[in-house]
């Protein structure tokens, strides 16, 4: 969610909040016989107040998928979940003196932290990687639909292969399995590099370490390329080339795509997880 001037009055509420339990926390920490403790009556408060601002974040889950559940836009919805998420940071900390307790606590503390420092990731990832894609990319393309892009740009390189070397050649290179052949043939040579570079770089599996997933050494590998061609055949070059131009766009896309909500994978199971063991810990405390 971008965050922008809409976001102000959330801002305000929760610096003016954050800033009022800090100062109540630092009158409670003072003043209090023995110092402050989960299980003083402040302590309590603080806990209580974090809890709850846990599970309004929580529910933004149950929010997005409850038809049914139509209280506030989720628009509202998502902001209160950035905000008040935040804003339960510093109560929780109160609410535990900055101690870290037993195992139970510990966990849970960690789970929190992750989450916390997960969600502020997710946000500054909203907030910059559309920016980005919008002026590294020219158009975006539909996730699902990447693979089947790639297939089609594999098929289009083929064609014009098969049109410039001929039918021939290419059952030759293709029942070839030593790699590219030697630099006397230049026909069987750019089909065997093609086949062994180019072609697997066009499909929709990422091929690790691919020269040709760089601006520069594709440009530099197509270089050598066309110097080793004979001119009839550059033509076909150059059109392969804009044909892996386009597939790198689509790499980058997919990488922007996976960090914009790969970050979620952690974020969402680790909320639950997080919200259980809080129950855990709010059973332990009044019972043990």
């Amino acid at each position: 969610m971008l965050i922008d001037r809409s976001h102000r009055l959330w801002l305000v509420f929760t610096v003016v909040m954050g800033t009022v339990s800090t100062g109540l926390y630092l009158w409670y920490a003072q003043s209090w016989q023995g110092g402050p403790a989960g299980r003083t009556w402040p302590g309590m408060l603080f806990g209580i107040a974090g809890t709850l601002l846990m599970i309004f974040a929580g529910l933004l889950s149950a929010r997005k998928k409850t038809i049914r559940l139509r209280v506030g836009s989720l628009a509202v919805w998502l902001k209160g979940h950035i905000w008040l998420g935040l804003l339960s940071m510093p109560l929780i900390f109160f609410h535990s003196a900055f101690r870290w307790g037993g195992l139970v606590e510990q966990i849970l503390m960690g789970v929190f932290l992750i989450v916390i420092l997960s969600g502020i990731v997710g946000v500054i990832l909203q907030n910059i990687l559309p920016r980005l894609m919008k002026t590294q990319l020219d158009s975006e393309v539909i996730p699902d639909q990447m693979d089947h892009l790639c297939r089609e740009m594999q098929r289009e390189a083929d064609n014009i292969l098969l049109a410039s070397c001929g039918q021939e050649s290419v059952e030759l290179a293709l029942a070839r399995k030593s790699g590219p052949a030697s630099h006397a043939d230049p026909t069987a040579w750019l089909l065997g590099v093609y086949l062994s570079t180019i072609r697997p770089f066009l499909g929709p599996e990422v091929v690790s370490g691919s020269e040709l997933a760089s601006n520069r050494q594709s440009e530099l590998y197509f270089e050598r390329v066309l110097n080793s061609v004979p001119d009839e055949l550059h033509s076909a070059v150059k059109q392969v080339e804009v044909i892996c131009s386009v597939r790198r766009r689509l790499q980058l896309q997919a990488r922007m795509y996976g960090l914009l909500h790969g970050w979620l994978k952690v974020h969402i199971p680790l909320s639950v997880v997080l919200l259980v063991f809080a129950l855990l810990h709010v059973v332990t405390a009044l019972y043990y």
